[in-house]
């Protein structure tokens, strides 16, 4: 881990603040997860602890945040490290801190729901507007053992604190990471079946995935594991009242396809079922998941035609509040971001090279045709992540060493780009990536001009 300068430090969290309205508490985390990615980074990697922050910091970083968009605590979403947020000895102050400054803005938090007391649910529930997301891995003390090194008291008042959840009817969504070959697929379904049985809103199961550097021995076959959870929920998920999703999604094509229904939702209720494909959305046909899903979002009456087994229905409903409907979709790719690269590959003469992830290349292929870039204006690349190695396939840990050693295998067919565009997952706000790398530096060395879209 880099020395970095407390200044930089402190322009990251408040970009982090400005940018996504994250508010970082605390870096430190009482779990030993087998899997956790600090313990496996290569050398160089510049990831940053800030702590256990003070009140005097925190209040300083909240008055950087927008009221208008929801506040995260405890999601891993930057360079810093995000620890256990309910650890921290002021957590409960903090949280009023942030009601006073902000009484209507939601705020959502991530933990792994060891400090779900009955005293702290109580707290949470009547602070108001909050959403947890419980990281709860396994519903068995044995597995909780072996993926987190959990003992049995803290396993239990874990499980004891999701079900006050559903008592006090706290809405909160939850995620696990999928280690069948440690666990067993039967553990994973009962945890599932757990948090579905609680209320819960909607569960992301985590491909596992890992560096060069880590112990391979102790992680599924990354060959097999990625089409044994798809299998594995396409068999489960019709039994559950909740959407079960795989992250990263790693979506081949843009076709709008609901993921999940959250049981006895507006959705739910008008009769939409995961795997139906959305074809218009109040007389407008959506061109991808993700645009499908803003169209769904809004307040208010929403008519839908779908297919269902290749037939076609049309259905309405009425959201009672903003993101009411309970339809879930995998992303695949932001129309206004696809736009946004249309205007900069037409706005360059000669061609575009669009270096991506192996997990973004199908997708990028899809989004060209979509904004009607022809092949000889704009060429995607897959590039293979180097730095970390092992199964690590997405863009945010992209590194300017793996962009310059895509860039000189594509070079050597011959070709040369007007302008090289990259993913902007891999910097930080300030422009660097995991080994602090300017991404202006991959322009220096290659002398053709890059752009972060």
């Amino acid at each position: 881990m880099r020395k970095t300068n407390n200044d930089e430090v402190q322009r990251l969290i408040l970009n982090s603040a400005i940018e996504a309205n994250i508010l970082p508490i605390t870096s430190r985390c009482d779990s030993r997860c087998i899997f956790c990615s600090h313990k496996n980074n290569p050398p160089g990697i510049d990831v940053i602890s800030v702590g256990v922050r003070s009140m005097e910091e925190i209040t300083r970083t909240l008055a950087f945040l927008n009221p208008g968009n929801v506040i995260t605590i405890g999601e891993s979403a930057t360079q810093i490290i995000e620890g256990e947020p309910l650890s921290h000895p002021q957590f409960k102050e903090i949280i009023s801190l942030a009601r006073r400054a902000y009484p209507a803005t939601p705020i959502e938090i991530t933990t792994n729901g060891r400090h779900l007391t009955q005293e702290m649910v109580e707290f949470l529930k009547a602070s108001g507007n909050i959403t947890l997301n419980i990281s709860l891995n396994s519903a068995s003390v044995s597995g909780r053992k072996l993926l987190m090194g959990d003992t049995k008291k803290n396993s239990e008042q874990t499980f004891a604190g999701i079900k006050l959840l559903a008592e006090y009817n706290m809405p909160f969504s939850s995620s696990m990471v999928a280690m069948p070959n440690i666990t067993g697929w039967e553990d994973i379904r009962n945890t599932i079946k757990f948090l579905a049985a609680n209320q819960t809103t909607a569960i992301r199961i985590f491909m596992p995935s890992f560096s060069s550097i880590a112990r391979a021995d102790i992680f599924p076959d990354e060959d097999k594991i990625y089409g044994q959870l798809r299998e594995f929920i396409n068999t489960l998920s019709p039994e559950l009242p909740c959407p079960v999703l795989i992250e990263p999604s790693n979506v081949s094509d843009l076709l709008p396809v609901v993921s999940g229904v959250l049981k006895d939702s507006p959705a739910w209720k008008a009769g939409i079922r995961r795997g139906d494909i959305i074809l218009k959305v109040n007389g407008q046909a959506p061109r991808c998941r993700v645009e499908a899903w803003n169209m769904l979002v809004p307040k208010g009456e929403i008519t839908v035609e779908f297919e269902k087994d290749n037939c076609r229905e049309t259905v309405s409903w009425v959201n009672g509040s903003e993101g009411d409907s309970g339809i879930t979709m995998e992303y695949d790719f932001d129309p206004a971001r696809a736009e946004n690269m249309r205007q900069a590959i037409l706005g360059c003469t000669g061609k575009s090279l669009l270096l991506t992830s192996e997990f973004g290349y199908a997708v990028i292929q899809q989004v060209l045709k979509l904004v009607g870039i022809e092949k000889d204006r704009a060429e995607p690349a897959m590039v293979r992540n180097r730095t970390f190695g092992g199964t690590i396939r997405a863009a945010g840990l992209l590194t300017v060493d793996d962009y310059l050693e895509a860039y000189t295998g594509w070079r050597e067919s011959g070709q040369e780009p007007s302008q090289i565009i990259i993913p902007l997952e891999s910097f930080n706000s300030l422009g660097f990536d995991l080994k602090h790398r300017h991404f202006s530096e991959l322009q220096i060395l290659t002398g053709i001009p890059v752009l972060l879209k």
